[in-house]
């Protein structure tokens, strides 16, 4: 592995605690090129420490798991108490400064984007440093869920949110210096219905 021309060392934090009501059944379980799609989704983290937020179903053994205080907030909600449970299980020197915010239905999302995304964010040449470094695929459309977040912006973000259960990333991430990454590879195609879980085993070879 070539060195990181960075000092940071981020979380991968993995939301597990959708409704997966198109699909009909826990989607981070679902098995995509013989592994659940969690277990996929967890090995983009490489080296970094991972922390599933939600179900832990489908979850590999000794992976940080915390569950939701009311399931069914969202991303969002997911998103505060990752941020909390980092506040409150670290020593304070050990909070990282870069969290990773993955879906757990990216089956293709790999360790070579999440580090991508983590150098946009921590290496650009802005005059203003962003605060927060997104997928853009190939039509445009942005992925808030495979993401590289300030934990400082992330936290201040969420503080004046208030009530995070129900608020959508797009409230979270509306105003927030950022910077887009690109996917020309659709690394980080995600799963939704059952067409696409189709595609997706069909593109890892299990049909």
């Amino acid at each position: 592995m070539r060195p990181r021309p960075y000092a940071v060392d981020p979380v991968v934090v993995v939301l597990t605690g959708g409704g997966s009501r198109r699909m009909g059944s826990h989607k981070p379980a679902l098995d995509v090129g013989g592994q659940p799609l969690v277990a996929r989704v967890l090995s983009a983290a490489g080296a970094w420490r991972s922390l599933v937020v939600g179900a832990g179903e489908g979850v590999p053994g000794g992976v940080w798991v915390v569950t939701e205080h009311v399931p069914g907030g969202g991303p969002v909600a997911g998103l505060a108490v990752a941020v909390a449970t980092l506040d409150t299980d670290l020593p304070p020197g050990e909070v990282p400064e870069v969290v990773v915010v993955l879906a757990a239905d990216l089956p293709f999302v790999t360790h070579a984007h999440v580090d991508r995304l983590v150098a946009a964010l921590v290496m650009g040449d802005a005059v203003v440093a962003p605060d927060l470094a997104v997928t853009v695929d190939r039509e445009g459309r942005t992925n808030w869920l495979c993401a590289a977040w300030r934990t400082t912006a992330l936290r201040s973000r969420l503080e004046s949110l208030g009530d995070a259960h129900g608020r959508s990333m797009r409230d979270l991430c509306d105003g927030i210096r950022t910077v887009h990454v690109d996917d020309p590879l659709d690394v980080a195609l995600d799963v939704d219905t059952p067409a696409d879980l189709e595609h997706a085993r069909r593109r890892a070879g299990d049909v």
